[in-house]
């Protein structure tokens, strides 16, 4: 954050920030980094090694608790990392030991070591499409979980070795506050992988040596933290991030290391309380992406689990709020437990080492179902890794929901989103604000978007987010009205992007009318992005959803009085085929059709255009538009229903 964007913040935020910089120029100055790093060397290196814990697993954490398939699928994962292959964003990539920590390996680009508030990210013309989340993600170190996992099993000392190999390669090529990892949101996610590492290290054999290294490297990244926390007026994942991992530290290093104690007790003055700034009254985050939804959600149930089995009380408010939050998770997972990537998505978890695809946030719902002792959040028959560590299987009984299939509606009012789903149909409106207390973040300009899943598949999609630096011009494409399943006006965002990360708040929807009566969900609003046109342009949308065959019918009335350009985005899944007929469109998925019919004064046209389902990879996909020429008032429409004959 630079100084014109720190004196743009409120007083208090200003004088924070301010202090901060001073701070830390001042250490940069007298060299304090490197004379702090060397002095917790000594300080862990001769003591024996300090084996407090976190209170996030259980007491009684015991590998013989495993089933014998996990035991096998952990050291078949084990013994692939071992061999060097390791899962960045769901793709396996080679490392081979010395790791390259400061490489994105797609593109031989390397940051060389230096102060870690010299790098500058933003680079709009770059001749390879290089993206420092690559190495960051490397260095979040939760692959090492997996390997340590497989140690505490069968205790070969292999396992217990590349994690010490591995560890001792990382703190060599990244000197405090001098690599281009050292970044405090990486070091907070970090942390919470490497005090899972080091809870089940704790109860394995012969690990005081590598136990006494990740003490040295937590100790670093705490005393890093302490000095760039990200607090700002409007605070994101990020700051949860911090809280998560000061808390975490705090906790088991405060009656170790003297400065720890300032980091617990600022965790626990700030975590309630920000977590009711970040979420809404119905659950919702405020930042408006179902991938950070879940990634904060994350954060704060690890915080109050550890302060629960601490002995601090929760709110009940704050408890009833975050099972919102975890209602809301398990009602926008579709029935094949998928998620719809709505707003930006990188692809982040601190629960990696579940084997569960990063689009499947089920596994949280499982921690959850667990904490709130309410069976009715799980909506998966596998037992995960995180809650037999956490959770301790032997208290684990299935919990699947058995109401999944049924029918059901949900309007979350105050987040801005409608649900509509059975046991293989499903439907997804955004209906609300644009995020982060209007300024954007990490949503999209997709206001009355929506997904549409049928008989099992995905048909209608959002097309994700690729990448943030590694390309800023396709990062801010992948978020225009243009790359979302709704109407826009003459080629026009339905409100301007700002910068690199805002969206302006003016596409605000009102006149929103939802209910649901026995033949079928009703979904209307209006919005007033289009009425800042010269010509204003007042657009509302109406979906009707049949709840007895989940035919979609879409209806846009636009009133406007000079002529303007409609364009209706329809974004299909890759596994769509698209013929466009006379009359309709006809789509195929699998073996199943299904016909869009629109009002006979647009014409329909197939594109192509890139869909992410993870970050740092894409492929082509198609799209239909439906374009039409509009003066004055006009009702435009769009149905989608099972082909005749295809039932």
């Amino acid at each position: 954050m630079n100084i014109k964007t720190i004196l743009s913040k409120p007083i208090p935020v200003v004088w924070y920030r301010f202090v901060q910089l001073i701070k830390l120029k001042f250490y940069f100055r007298i060299t304090f980094w490197g004379k702090i790093e060397r002095k917790i060397n000594r300080f862990t290196t001769y003591r024996k090694p300090w084996k407090e814990k976190s209170c996030l697993f259980d007491k009684s954490l015991s590998p013989l608790n495993i089933t014998e398939t996990l035991r096998i699928k952990i050291i078949e994962n084990a013994d692939k990392i071992k061999s060097g292959k390791i899962s960045i964003f769901d793709v396996d990539y080679h490392f081979n030991l010395p790791i390259a920590w400061n490489k994105d390996w797609r593109t031989s680009k390397m940051w060389k070591n230096a102060y870690f508030k010299s790098y500058a990210f933003y680079e709009k013309e770059k001749e390879q499409k290089y993206d420092v989340k690559f190495p960051w993600e490397l260095s979040r170190l939760s692959f090492l979980i997996t390997v340590a996992q497989a140690y505490q099993i069968n205790e070969n000392k292999d396992y217990l070795g590349y994690v010490h190999s591995v560890l001792l390669d990382w703190l060599s090529k990244n000197p405090l506050a001098y690599s281009v990892n050292w970044y405090p949101m990486e070091v907070s996610v970090r942390t919470i992988n490497l005090i899972q590492l080091r809870e089940i290290l704790l109860e394995s054999p012969k690990t005081d040596d590598s136990v006494n290294l990740i003490n040295e490297i937590l100790l670093l990244h705490g005393i890093f933290l302490w000095r760039n926390i990200e607090y700002t007026d409007i605070r994101g994942n990020h700051y949860s991030a911090n809280l998560t991992a000061l808390l975490l530290l705090g906790k088991v290093y405060k009656k170790f290391y003297k400065e720890a104690r300032l980091w617990f007790n600022y965790a626990l003055k700030n975590i309630e309380k920000e977590f009711h700034l970040q979420f809404l009254a119905d659950g919702v985050n405020f930042e408006k992406s179902t991938s950070y939804h879940r990634l904060v959600v994350e954060f704060y149930l690890i915080s109050f689990i550890v302060m629960k089995r601490y002995g601090i009380a929760t709110n009940s408010l704050t408890l009833n709020k975050l099972r919102n939050a975890c209602k809301f998770i398990k009602d926008y997972s579709k029935p094949n437990k998928s998620t719809p990537i709505i707003g930006d998505n990188d692809s982040a978890s601190v629960f990696q080492n579940d084997v569960v695809n990063l689009n499947d946030h089920s596994n949280i719902l499982q921690l959850a179902s667990h904490f709130f002792s309410d069976t009715t959040l799980n909506i998966s028959s596998t037992t995960y890794l995180s809650s037999i560590w956490i959770f301790n299987q032997k208290s684990f009984q299935e919990t699947l929901d058995k109401n999944s299939d049924i029918f059901r509606y949900k309007y979350y009012s105050k987040g801005g989103f409608v649900v509509v789903k059975e046991k293989l149909n499903y439907f997804i409106t955004d209906v609300g604000e644009v995020g982060m207390e209007g300024r954007g973040g990490h949503g999209h300009n997709d206001l009355f978007g929506f997904e549409l899943m049928l008989d099992g598949q995905d048909f209608i999609v959002d097309a994700g987010c690729y990448t943030y630096t590694g390309d800023l011009a396709l990062k801010n494409e992948m978020k225009s009205s243009a790359y979302h399943n709704i109407l826009t006006v003459d080629g026009k965002e339905i409100a301007p992007l700002i910068g690199n990360w805002g969206i302006a708040d003016i596409a605000k929807p009102y006149n929103l009318v939802i209910n649901e009566n026995q033949e079928k969900v009703t979904v209307r609003g209006k919005h007033g992005g289009y009425e800042r046109l010269p010509d204003p342009v007042v657009h509302q949308r109406t979906f009707e959803l049949d709840k007895n065959t989940f035919k979609l019918s879409c209806i846009d009335a636009v009133s406007c009085h000079s002529e303007h350009n409609i364009q209706r985005h329809l974004h299909f899944s890759d596994s769509v085929k698209i013929v466009i007929r006379e009359n309709d469109v006809l789509t195929t998925v699998g073996v199943t059709q299904y016909v869009i019919t629109c009002d006979e004064n647009s014409k329909p046209t197939i594109s192509s255009y890139y869909l992410s389902y993870n970050y740092g990879h894409k492929t082509s996909a198609q799209k239909v538009t439906f374009e039409t020429k509009i003066e004055g008032t006009c009702k435009l429409h769009f149905t989608i229903e099972k082909e005749t004959g295809n039932e």
